[in-house]
């Protein structure tokens, strides 16, 4: 008849066992594709504070951590420039000249607070450290916390400064300033100019 040869029964099977292997592979082959996927998309999605890369989404109105109740959120730390006004990390608070003293709100917004995110505090009355004869209050940030005022000035972190201590937002653009333990701007840079 047409169409109904005897097939050996060695050649079929080596026809099973040939599909098996192949489906075997495949499987096998889309096993380690989705393994890899799932490892590379976990690898991809941890966050760095450390990148400085085009890549990482920018948050509109960044703010720092706020800093827990009771935690004292400032007080006087070594930098790059002596004892000047920290965070309770260590890191150097500043003051922006464009601020009006006592005017209850920032002028810092939009793009400068990428590069300048304010210090906050969960709570209106924040506790601060060997810092006797400075007026520490509060004012609402965007964010729906507190952010800190140091003689009617607000504060605020510098983008640049990674690790406790450094200081290297000192005089950007002669309006950002570090202060002293009286909450008086600092105007001198590291080489005392």
């Amino acid at each position: 008849m047409y169409g109904s040869a005897e097939v050996p029964q060695e050649a079929r099977h080596f026809a099973v066992t040939e599909n098996e292997d192949s489906m075997r592979r495949t499987w096998a082959l889309a096993a380690i594709v989705a393994v890899s996927l799932t490892f590379s998309s976990c690898a991809y999605d941890r966050t760095d504070s450390g990148d400085t890369g085009g890549n990482a989404p920018v948050s509109p109105t960044p703010t720092s951590p706020p800093a827990l109740p009771g935690t004292p959120v400032l007080k006087m730390g070594p930098t790059t420039l002596g004892e000047v006004m920290v965070d309770e990390g260590g890191m150097t608070v500043y003051v922006y000249d464009k601020d009006e003293v006592g005017s209850g709100a920032s002028s810092c917004r939009d793009t400068c607070l990428q590069s300048w995110p304010p210090v906050t505090s969960v709570t209106e009355n924040p506790t601060v450290q060997g810092l006797q004869e400075v007026v520490i209050d509060t004012i609402p940030a965007a964010d729906g916390t507190h952010q800190l005022t140091v003689n009617g000035r607000p504060v605020y972190r510098y983008k640049d400064d990674n690790e406790p201590g450094d200081a290297y937002g000192q005089a950007v653009g002669s309006v950002w300033w570090t202060l002293d333990s009286a909450g008086n701007p600092v105007t001198t840079t590291a080489g005392g100019e």
